[in-house]
């Protein structure tokens, strides 16, 4: 055995010895015996070596060598010895084995989270440095870094910021009907699902082969028993086996879409798939260029009316077209919300004559709106039709298989599963997808006349014929003379479309789909397939065998899944089990889908079985599904709020505290919003018949919060008569009317016995009972107004107000603002102060305001106590506000309701409790608290009259708390936000807000405050109509009287809409483009009646006046604006001093688009112009021109996500003093 060189008496105990190799195990490479392993600066030995091995030593050492006759080329081995856990530990301090448990806590515990304040990378790289060349610990932690820096990337990315060059090899699918390739953007989906994983682009796309998931093994019958006696024996059905569960139709019927999604085999070449192998929505957009170019208008993103691009579906039941509809309309509504919003300039509105633009704002509209639209069908897909499969739907559990669950150290867990790498359907899965026994009773009489009437009589076995069912199919989609019929102009279920729209009649359709949701669907099962189904099924039993696809016992064994050993454990049923002994002697020769359809159904569980489903198909579709969803990029990697813009990732994202987490409701309330009411249990939970979600609803302790009349059952409010009609059938559907005119506005605000401010009917909506919380009527509260107005009013109270809100908006301004920027004795104006003027200003005066009056818990510096934060008790009020007097949106109507449910019964139990104490909570004593003696004075009054505290709380504090916030804060951000266009106008109002206060200078900051009021519009007021009578509606429209005669009725909600058209009318506004802050005051009577007469007009005015002196003292204030010059051409970020807001016209409902003034940057207070009425006033060369209409306005979140009725942000800056 050969010395070891450079070994010496203190270091070979150290080492561990391993095998030494020789050089031809060194991949080629010979190093000589004096190439030394010269020790790192990290080595203790480091440095020393020379002296240890130096001079004569180092002489002697070589001399003890034996020769080198091992290799032919005379050189050493190579010493591959490491040091020993004690040099390496010696090579250690103390605070590297602190590192070292840091590593493996990062490891283990953290799942590879790091804190890097902690410079754990820094302190590892200390530690490598430190220990010893070859030490085995250095190269352990080097492979863990290593490790980890490689992980941080994907190895290969999938994703990309553009789209590959063309290869006409794999595009034939992505080529319209002239031979045109349309080019690949990786963004967006491609027609016929290629580029899903840009690796593989043709994994998972159209006209591809379908994968084998099952290796069969077994050796089959040679002769197999006749698929028609098949179909007969176990498959047919006797007699009508509805669902154990009560699952309703709609559930198979978007199982039937799902199916056609998936599955499209081709006549010529069973083996080929002519739809892709994902969850695309491939039946509404299509499989290839060519149908989706026919389904498409090619005009701002949208869909031809109520179309869908796959022709198979014509032929299935009605519900199923239904839904694809309703997925139409919701695409429609996406891409008009994309370009209302026009995210960063993201869509930006072609010029005219630029046919390219044209097409490409035509283009990106579109592919973002499927992306939303395919988005909300995945959530569907996975929370509301998921939970139903696993029964979830009958517990209170969030729980939900969700196989996008984010994975690895980004989420905190372990490394999960691949995601995004793209998927392939098989044959098997083909058969495991054909769910005809759950087809339910109705369904099954609607097929067996459809098929009739088309000749192709499936019972009358002695008539049919393949060739008659493929005959009958390439008719589809045909007219008499064999043309093809176009897209958007193909009916289904005996439907005509409307001549001038192309819609079909929104009642035929809400029938039809209400009806499937109360038409129990079939049960899994033997012998329960309907027999007009007969032909297709003999079909799949002889496709089946063409693909030569696994048994039953070997598919079974796949998934892990114990095989059967005798046809009784396949099925129980003697009869059916007979059947099958005689048809394939063993059970390893049952073949698979004739075996998928005869097996056993488990029973319903809770949670665990839903649909009861057959054993094998229960177990492989959670598989499948999980490859589908996880597999696809579009649902995984690029399924984000940059791909699908904030609105559209919110418009389609579950929230588990509503419904945990389903949002079926989303669809058929933008599909249908005028039948449907917002918390309609057909809406919400349709995949259940109506009467078996009530006691589901009832056993979860939910039942109150739903309505479950049919849409076209819905009663009107004079159909009321007693309390008991509420109970019975909730709150009564209500007819809206929107008034423009200032005259019947007026009218309006005089009638107050005829028109009502309605707290109660709101309130119960939101509290779900109608006698829980109200014992009083609407009369009430109107004396608790009349008594706050005339204490408000007596003594100093309006300069109490008027000073409380000068000195609260001075507070916040300071308290909320910041100095960006930078001092410059050269440039002393770089220096500024901002605010959110909105948010943090104008918003929480009002708060503050309620609180002192009415001495509610806020928290607060100086009330640390106190319960809601400044921005939660806004976000209570503003949430209660909506959902009383707005319900500005349906789909966010019921969501909306939670929310306020949960602020208003925590606030009304702390308000209740104080009241019965006679107490109140201290409250911030700013400058002005005095005014909290306001709420105690109303609380004894109301006493004296002998109301209780209950009633105190629920009937009188409660509204005039809420009523005073949101709508003022609105008014006084819609006034700024308008002036800030109008640097002239703010310089005129700072001069005023300085000077001395006086009568003359109030008036004046009064009279520019109601103009900007009057000049921005836009803000509702809504009453209950308590008579019949009709109403002249007179306006002003481009120099012209226009008169709309207008029918009330009792019960209907009235909206006094005041938009820029009402305030441009020239008989109540003489001049009405110049800004006169001296008009007369009985000239805005109607803008009071926004805060809808709560706090009555005179506080309202004080407390307008204390705010503009207060905002406009600061110094040449302005929005805060992007001051670069070099912005990209087609991407503009949106200042954060911009109120950004979609309007809409109140008389159309058209998202109004902004005209382009050269007056102000893109963006700003976005001028609109009426689709429908295009009334739009300006004065060109004018400073204080104004380009209004009669459109009102929605707000956009700061996330740009959500849009509310109310101003949310706008960000100012000025010069500090």
């Amino acid at each position: 055995m050969s010395q070891k060189r450079g070994s010496h008496s203190s270091g070979v105990a150290e080492h561990e010895h391993v095998e030494q190799h020789s050089a031809k195990h060194d991949h080629g490479v010979r190093p000589h015996a004096r190439s030394l392993d010269i020790p790192s600066e990290g080595d203790p030995t480091y440095g020393k070596h020379d002296v240890k091995l130096s001079g004569l030593r180092k002489a002697l050492a070589e001399s003890k060598r034996p020769l080198p006759v091992m290799f032919g080329d005379g050189s050493y081995p190579v010493d591959q010895s490491r040091p020993g856990k004690r040099q390496e530990f010696k090579s250690l301090q103390a605070r590297d084995f602190k590192t070292l448990y840091d590593i493996l806590k990062g490891k283990i515990k953290d799942h590879g989270v790091q804190d890097d304040k902690t410079m754990i990378m820094e302190r590892t790289i200390q530690i490598v440095a430190k220990l010893p060349h070859r030490s085995r610990l250095r190269d352990i932690l080097t492979n863990v870094f290593i490790e980890q820096l490689w992980d941080s990337l994907e190895h290969p990315p999938l994703l990309y910021l553009d789209g590959p060059p063309e290869d006409s090899k794999l595009d034939n699918a992505r080529r319209d009907k002239h031979g045109n390739l349309k080019p690949v953007k990786y963004m967006y989906r491609t027609a016929d699902g290629s580029y899903n994983n840009p690796l593989f682009p043709l994994r998972g796309a159209a006209r591809q082969p379908y994968a084998r998931s099952v290796k069969p093994r077994h050796v089959a019958l040679g002769a197999l028993p006749d698929p028609s006696l098949v179909f007969d024996s176990v498959m047919g059905r006797r007699e009508f086996k509805s669902h154990p569960n009560n699952v309703s139709s709609v559930l198979w019927h978007w199982a039937t879409i799902i199916i056609h999604d998936l599955f499209w085999t081709d006549r010529e070449n069973s083996n080929i798939s002519n739809t892709s192998a994902y969850l695309d929505l491939s039946p509404l957009y299509g499989s290839n260029q060519i149908m989706q170019d026919e389904v498409r208008s090619h005009k701002d993103g949208k869909l031809h009316p109520d179309a869908f691009a796959d022709r198979r579906l014509n032929i299935m039941p009605p519900g199923v077209c239904v839904l694809l509809v309703m997925f139409n309309r919701f695409h429609n509504h996406v891409a008009e919300n994309l370009a209302a919003i026009n995210e960063n300039n993201r869509f930006p509105p072609p010029a005219d004559g630029d046919a390219e633009a044209a097409k490409r704002y035509d283009e990106d509209l579109f592919q973002t709106a499927r992306l939303v639209t395919c988005g909300l069908y995945i959530n569907i897909t996975l929370v509301d039709y998921v939970r139903n499969i696993v029964n979830l739907n009958r517990t209170n559990t969030t729980w939900t298989l969700d196989p996008r669950q984010e994975a690895g150290a980004g989420a905190g867990t372990p490394k999960g599963a691949e995601i995004g790498t793209g998927n392939v359907n098989s044959a098997e899965f083909n058969l495991c997808y054909r769910w005809h026994s759950c087809i339910s009773e109705q369904d099954a009489k609607w097929i067996d006349q459809a098929f009739k009437e088309k000749e192709l009589q499936h019972v009358l076995t002695k008539k049919e014929t393949d060739e008659m069912a493929i005959k009958a199919y390439l008719k589809l989609g045909k007219d008499e003379t064999g043309k093809d019929i176009p897209t958007e102009k193909r009916a289904f279920g005996g439907l005509e479309r409307d001549k001038v729209t192309g819609k079909f009649n929104d009642d035929d359709l809400v029938h039809i789909i209400t009806s499937a949701v109360d038409a129990p669907a079939g049960s899994f099962g033997a012998r329960n397939v309907p027999l007009s189904m007969k032909n297709v099924e003999v079909a799949g039993i002889k496709q089946a065998r063409e693909w030569n696809v696994a048994g039953l016992n070997e598919f079974r064994k796949h998934f892990g899944l114990k095989p059967y050993d005798t046809f009784e454990e396949i099925n129980p049923d003697t009869e059916v089990a007979e059947a099958l002994r005689h048809l394939y002697q063993h059970p390893d020769n049952v073949e698979l889908y004739p075996g998928l359809v005869a097996e056993d159904s488990k029973k319903p569980m809770s949670p665990g079985v839903g649909i009861a489903p057959t054993y094998t198909i229960s177990r492989v579709v959670l598989s499948d599904a999980v490859c589908l969803v996880r597999g696809d990029r579009y649902y995984t990697i690029d399924y984000n709020p940059r791909n699908l813009t904030s609105w559209g990732f919110k418009e389609v994202e579950y929230d588990l505290d509503v419904n945990h987490g389903c949002v079926f409701y989303k669809l058929f309330l933008r599909a249908f919003p005028n039948h449907f009411k917002g918390n309609s249990v057909y809406a919400h939970y349709p995949m259940v018949t109506s009467s078996e979600t009530r006691k589901i609803l009832t056993s979860l302790g939910r039942h109150d919060q739903f309505d479950y009349q049919k849409p076209q059952l819905y009663k009107t409010p004079k159909d009321y008569t007693t309390q008991g009609d509420y109970i019975e059938h909730g709150e009564p559907f209500r007819r809206h009317v929107n008034i423009l005119s200032n005259r019947a506005a007026e009218h309006i605000s005089k009638s107050e016995n005829k028109y009502k401010v309605t707290w109660s009917n709101g309130f119960n909506r939101i509290m779900g009972t109608w006698n829980k919380y109200l014992s009083s009527s609407d009369n009430d509260y109107r004396k608790a107004q009349a008594w706050m107005d005339h204490e408000l009013r007596r003594d100093s109270g309006q300069d109490n107000i008027k000073n409380f809100y000068f000195q609260i908006t001075k507070k916040l301004i300071n308290e909320k603002s910041y100095t960006l920027g930078y001092h410059n004795p050269d440039i002393p104006c770089e220096l500024q102060t901002h605010v959110d003027i909105i948010r943090d200003v104008g918003n929480l005066a009002h708060v503050h305001f309620a609180s002192h009056v009415l001495n509610l818990p806020l928290k607060t510096k100086e009330n640390p106590k106190g319960v809601f934060t400044e921005q939660e008790m806004y976000r209570v009020m503003s949430a209660v506000f909506d959902s009383v007097f707005l319900n500005s949106d349906p789909v966010k109507a019921f969501p909306l309701q939670q929310e306020a449910q949960r602020g208003l019964s925590e606030l009304g139990a702390w308000l209740e409790k104080n009241v019965k104490k006679r107490s109140k909570l201290p409250v911030d004593r700013a400058p002005g608290s005095h005014l909290a003696s306001y709420g105690p004075n109303l609380i004894n009054n109301l006493s004296k009259d002998g109301v209780s505290t209950h009633d105190m709380t629920w009937n009188y504090i409660l509204p005039t708390a809420v009523a005073m916030v949101p709508a003022q804060a609105q008014m006084f951000a819609q006034a700024v936000n308008y002036y800030l266009d109008h640097a002239d106008l703010v310089m005129k109002i700072h001069h005023v807000a300085v000077q001395q206060q006086n009568k003359e200078t109030d008036a004046e900051l009064l009279g520019y405050a109601l103009e900007g009021i009057r000049l921005a519009g836009g803000f509702i007021s809504c009453r209950e109509a308590t008579v019949n009578e009709t109403i002249v509606d007179e306006r002003v429209v481009d120099s012209k009287v226009v008169q709309e005669h207008v029918r009330i009725q009792p019960g209907d909600r009235v909206s006094l809409t005041f938009t820029g058209m009402a305030g441009l009318d020239p008989t109540h506004f003489p001049d009405p483009q110049r800004v006169n802050p001296r008009r007369p005051l009985e000239s805005y009577v109607h803008y009071g009646l926004a805060a809808h007469g709560y706090l009555g007009t005179s506080t309202t005015h004080a407390a307008l006046i204390g705010m503009f002196r207060a905002v406009f003292q600061c110094q040449r204030l302005e929005r805060l604006r992007d001051q670069s010059k070099t912005e990209p051409e087609r991407f503009v970020e949106q200042p954060q001093g911009i109120i950004k807001k979609v309007t809409r016209s109140v008389t159309s409902g058209h998202v109004l688009q902004r005209s382009h003034s050269q007056e102000e940057p893109q963006g700003i207070i976005q001028k609109v112009t009426s689709v429908a009425s295009g009334h739009v006033l300006q004065r060109p060369g004018s400073q204080e021109s104004v380009a209004r209409t009669d459109g009102v306005s929605q707000y956009l979140t700061e996330d740009w996500g959500i849009l509310r009725p109310f101003p949310v942000s706008m960000k100012v800056r000025w010069r500090p003093t």
